[in-house]
């Protein structure tokens, strides 16, 4: 082989270098291309999966409630004592032991209207409370059945003195007082005189009294 030849064979190693690098950089990106194939495949399919969802939470079913019935039901039917009616007030008139009149056939009316004892027609009677009442006219009798709680003496006709003091006595149709808007009988004129002297008091003691007293009369 002569010179020339061999240097030829010398220097193409050195030609072929610089063109198998410009080969490598040509072919690097398509090999990372290719390589990266399977990581971007995964990724698509990662994306792709739909992302799951909770489900939407459900309401609690609606409690039907009835509309309310627009009859009432009855109330229950009592039986017994608890059924009975309350008992009427007691009351324990003084009257004439012979003639069952009231006052002694004064007429209750009168005390307010006249200011004094004023003796009732027999033949204008009134029946109250288990003893009869007369009247001098046909006006008083009619103010009386109107309300005969308002013109009956207080405490039954007992003597409003004694009953403050705890002692029931009779009280007299003769020796009377209009007070506070009510009639009151005394036993005589000094148990007049002695309400009298603190009339308030005493009608307060009577009234406290009267109840205690009325349940131990006969």
């Amino acid at each position: 082989m002569d010179e020339f030849s061999g240097n030829r064979a010398k220097t193409r190693p050195n030609r072929d270098v610089p063109r198998r690098t410009a080969l490598l950089r040509l072919a690097a990106p398509i090999l990372l291309w290719f390589a990266a194939a399977p990581i971007r495949s995964r990724a698509a399919e990662h994306a792709a999966a739909p992302t799951p969802t909770a489900p939407p939470p459900q309401e609690p079913a609606a409690t039907t409630v009835p509309p309310p019935s627009a009859e009432r039901p009855a109330p229950p039917v009592l039986d017994g004592p608890i059924a009975a009616p309350a008992p009427l007030p007691r009351h324990v008139w003084l009257a004439d032991a012979t003639t069952g009149r009231a006052l002694g056939g004064y007429d209750p009316v009168g005390y307010f209207l006249n200011g004094r004892p004023t003796l009732g027609d027999p033949d204008r009677q009134s029946f109250w409370q288990g003893v009869t009442w007369l009247f001098q006219d046909e006006g008083t009798q009619a103010a009386f059945r109107d309300a005969p709680e308002v013109y009956a003496p207080l405490f039954d006709g007992h003597c409003a003195f004694a009953v403050s003091q705890g002692r029931p006595a009779e009280g007299s149709p003769q020796h009377f007082l209009v007070f506070r808007g009510r009639l009151l009988l005394f036993a005589d004129a000094t148990a007049r005189t002695a309400f009298l002297l603190d009339p308030d008091r005493l009608l307060g003691e009577a009234n406290r009294r009267w109840p205690t007293l009325l349940a131990t009369l006969p």
